[in-house]
């Protein structure tokens, strides 16, 4: 109770701090002249022109530029000092928290194919919907598929080089992209730098894990204003060590969950395993285990991980308390950054960007499995095996057992070395250019090279020829311990799957002034662009043919390029003194899809001084990745619930997993979407600016899979759907006596297709303050709040839109709150980031899963979670800042909601706990 009535009157404190401001503005505003930074009213710059001279400026969304900030487009700008204050040591840790995003890729996944990746997802579009820039220019793609998901790492760019981010927010651009259907997230670096500096932090869990450490260093040489030139590099190192499972609290570190009100999760797949039969007399499963010493508390009845009914005992496993599963895997980063700039005469600058970052990640503690049974690759305990039960076997040799007289295993190896997954990323960004200015136009031209290369070694990978043959011959003993280490050194693998996506591009843009109207000046920018995107995978030879162990089998490597080549126009037209448009259109040619041409128009009325209103409609056209329309069709092994098997008599098959196939397909058309925004800007004094935008988005032709609970609902519904397949083993008699109403699942193929149509819409809230408190410092709060009104979309083309909006994994409201003080030297820093309470279910049409299973209770919602990261930094000290933070100082613990894989959301969620960081830095002078 004590910590969250402490985050709330964090919040109050923040909100009202933002009330005192707007109510205080001539005060605030009288004492702005004592101040030696002033905040500009951006509403008024144009207002200005007469009174002082006047810088003009790009922003993020359009190549003209202007005087004003604030533009027909809604634009959030994230500045240094918000990136580090929290103590964030990269650029997933600050972005994932801005209120337009929702989940994401996330680094510290332990599960997936990109481990210590991290991608963004605005609006929910997905990250194939975020086009993201450094310096208004693209990025390579991460080079290993999630799935069909391509993305580009954020992880792959050092927060130490960056100078603010500016994150577009109204869907599709002309002048980027068209492709940027949610949003474009451009990563500013700084410009120059000069002098040496150097800084270092520590960081550790409360739980005495994810120990974190980091140096950076920035060097810079020259004055472009004396010498003509500058060039700098930042060198960005970090190493985190993992956080485990094990050391979470409570339900994040258990799979027994009674005491939380749910039920005992713990698995038949423990060490050294357990094995069950039909019992023919009876007709009911009964089971045992192989460990003769199994612990008390994990000694439970048959019934309670079988099916009703069933007799005798299993030792259970619990994967997060029993076993070293990372909650985040350890990572190693090493960044540079540097940029050389020449101006040989007054009207030209020659400049070079140069990027590397080498990021390795590693994934362990994953446990080797064994699922024994007709139907898997390692059947049903052979009768002649040394552990197979004696009573059932008869005089004749033959089993005893009833149903179809198999006698089946679940195990886990723990005398075998866990698997995992260690990814060796190498990023690089290459770029040299020129620009200038003849008269009052501006000109840039550049050549862009980036790419991505991923090696991902699959460690401690067993064999599946020899280990089924070490099995079946029974060779193999369940709880051998040492007695199997000479088969495990003779059965296992390292396999090394390689990865490569490259971007090569040539652009060029001019923009100034045509001509003059009585309301001001015409504004225009031209540009054209040339690029060439390319994917290869290369996946050991072992993943093609399927030859380790219970792992996805990968398909056969594939190559695919494309070329794109545009042009786009880009105009600003005073329409009267206090109505300014903005009108471009973008024209894009594909190597595999022809032609799209999309437009964006924008309306911006300076009603009164201190008033904005602003609108935007545009149009966007993205199409498939290049992995998306390949040959690339990817095997895992997926969770889920079974409806056909699951019921009242029999839950055997309530959470079940199969084979999972999740593929591309060549014959994908291109997505297109319409997105419109209408706003204000309201600056009542120097001191408070607040915006307010609603936004509504409408994607056609979404490129995804189908629901894979709507087709196991529904079946016959997609038959003859050639996207989806689902294939299943016959029903035994053993299972239809037990209440099956249906075989196992053994197959899952779900490829891409355009499924049908997602509209979304909702709102932005923007609230900044700075109020001078005289002698005691200036107080600055800033609010930012997205609100999703309504997310629908349709799980195939001829379905109604349904409504995701509050559901898991959409909430209605996400919002970061940002509260600085600061006074000379000192400053104290309060962020909290809050994310609303979600419902139980994915959509609207579904029941809840836990009420179905007996748990009605844990059906009322997803509670909010509210994370409140303190930071603080004192620059007393000659050329000297020493910095802290505590990330989630309140160390509030996700809410608990039993899923599949974790005991809360982990898609919006974090188990990290509290996390404590310092920081040192030094200027040289």
């Amino acid at each position: 109770m004590l910590k969250v009535k402490t985050s709330v009157t964090v919040v109050r404190m923040a909100l009202g701090a933002l009330a005192g401001v707007a109510l205080m503005g001539p005060f605030a505003y009288a004492q702005e002249a004592n101040l030696t930074t002033q905040a500009e009213p951006q509403a008024q710059t144009a207002e200005k022109e007469d009174k002082a001279v006047q810088h003009k400026v790009y922003v993020t969304g359009s190549n003209v530029r202007r005087l004003t900030l604030e533009t027909a487009s809604p634009v959030q700008i994230i500045t240094k000092d918000e990136l580090t204050r929290g103590g964030a040591t990269s650029l997933n840790e600050v972005l994932r928290t801005i209120s337009a995003n929702v989940g994401g890729i996330d680094e510290t996944r332990t599960n997936g194919f990109s481990a210590g990746a991290a991608g963004l997802n605005l609006r929910g579009f997905g990250s194939q919907a975020t086009l993201t820039l450094i310096n208004g220019r693209r990025l390579a793609p991460y080079a290993q598929p999630e799935f069909q998901t391509t993305f580009v790492d954020l992880n792959s760019i050092p927060v130490g080089a960056v100078e603010r981010i500016e994150i577009l927010k109204d869907g599709a651009s002309a002048i980027y992209g068209s492709e940027a259907m949610a949003g474009v997230v451009n990563i500013i670096l700084r410009d120059s730098f000069k002098g040496l500096e150097v800084g270092g932090s520590y960081g550790k869990s409360s739980r005495n894990d994810g120990e974190q450490k980091r140096a950076t260093l920035s060097f810079g040489a020259g004055s472009l204003v004396e010498d003509h030139y500058n060039g700098y590099v930042t060198v960005d190192l970090r190493q985190r060590d993992p956080m485990f499972l094990y050391k979470r609290d409570d339900y994040l570190s258990t799979q027994d969950l009674r005491a939380y009100g749910y039920k005992d999760r713990r698995t038949l797949y423990t060490y050294p395993g357990n094995i069950y039969w039909t019992d023919k007399a009876t007709g009911q499963l009964t089971s045992r285990s192989l460990d003769k010493n199994c612990p008390a508390d994990r000694l439970v009845p048959a019934s309670t991980v079988l099916s009703a009914g069933s007799t005798g005992t299993a030792c259970v496993f619990d994967d997060f308390k029993d076993s070293s599963v990372n909650a985040a895997g350890k990572t190693d980063r090493l960044g540079i950054t540097s940029r050389l700039t020449w101006q040989p005469d007054a009207t030209t600058t020659v400049f070079s960007e140069l990027m590397f970052n080498r990021h390795k990640a590693r994934v362990t503690g994953l446990l080797h499995w064994v699922a024994g049974q007709t139907g898997q690759i390692t059947p049903a305990l052979p009768i002649t095996h040394p552990q197979y039960p004696q009573e059932l076997i008869g005089p004749d040799g033959k089993t005893l057992a009833g149903g179809n007289g198999t006698v089946r295993v679940r195990a886990s190896l723990r005398d075998f070395p866990g698997q995992g997954q260690d990814n060796t990323t190498d990023f690089g960004r290459y770029l040299v250019g020129v620009k200038g200015v003849v008269k009052n136009w501006d000109w840039e031209t550049a050549l862009l090279r980036t790419d991505s290369k991923v090696t991902s070694h699959n460690t401690a990978a067993i064999l599946t020829t020899p280990f089924i043959n070490a099995y079946t011959s029974g060779k193999f003993i369940f709880g051998g311990g040492s007695a199997n280490q000479a088969l495990y050194d003779s059965i296992t693998a390292n396999p090394v799957n390689h990865f490569k996506s490259g971007l090569t591009q040539l652009d060029g843009k001019i923009s100034g002034e045509l001509f003059n109207l009585p309301a001001g000046a015409v504004g225009l920018a031209v540009g054209a662009e040339l690029r060439k995107e390319s994917l290869t995978t290369d996946p050991d030879p072992l993943s093609v043919a399927g030859e380790l162990y219970h792992q996805a089998q990968l398909p056969p490597g594939f190559s695919n390029d494309r070329r794109i080549s545009s042009v786009y126009v880009e105009s600003t037209v005073p329409l009267l003194k206090s109505v300014e448009a903005q009108l471009a259109v973008r024209h894009d040619h594909y190597s595999d899809y022809g032609n799209s041409t999309t437009p964006k128009v924008g309306l911006k009325w300076t009603a009164t001084p201190t008033l904005m209103l602003r609108g935007t409609y545009a149009e966007g056209f993205r199409a498939p990745t290049l992995v998306e329309n390949s040959t690339d069709v990817r095997k895992a092994f997926l969770s889920f619930r079974d409806p056909y098997r699951c019921n009242a008599r029999f839950t055997l098959g309530c959470n079940a997993n199969s084979a999972y196939e999740s593929g591309a397909n060549p014959a994908l058309k291109p997505e297109t979407a319409k997105s419109y925004t209408i706003g204000l800007a309201w600056e009542p004094n120097s001191s408070f600016l607040a915006t307010l935008d609603l936004w509504q988005i409408k994607r056609i032709g979404e490129i995804g899979t189908y629901d894979l609970d709507k087709v196991l609902a529904d079946p016959s519904r997609y038959a003859g759907d050639p996207a989806v397949a689902i294939t299943r083993d016959p029903l035994t008699d053993a299972d239809r006596a037990a209440g099956a109403t249906a075989g196992e699942v053994s197959n899952i193929r779900m490829l891409l297709t355009n499924v049908a149509v997602t509209q979304i819409r909702g709102a932005d809230l923007k609230l900044t303050g700075r109020l001078n408190m005289g002698e005691y410092g200036v107080l600055t709060p800033t609010l930012n709040l997205s609100h999703m009104q309504s997310y629908k979309n349709a799980p195939s083309p001829n379905d109604d839109l349904i409504e995701y909006a509050g559901t898991r994994g959409t909430p209605s409201v996400q919002a970061t709150l940002g509260l600085v003080w600061k006074k000379a030297a000192y400053q104290l820093s309060a962020d909290t980031v809050f994310i609303s309470k979600m419902a139980s279910v994915g959509d609207r049409t579904q029941e809840c899963v836990l009420e179905t299973e007996g748990f009605p209770g844990l059906c009322t919602g997803i509670p909010s979670f509210t994370v409140v990261n303190l930071g603080g930094s004192y620059s007393g000290f000659k050329n000297t800042t020493l910095k802290f933070a505590i990330q989630n100082a309140f160390d509030r613990k996700p809410p608990f909601h039993p899923n599949g894989s974790a005991n809360y959301y982990s898609s919006m969620h974090s188990a990290m706990g509290r996390y404590f960081q310092i920081t040192a830095e030094y200027a040289f002078k």
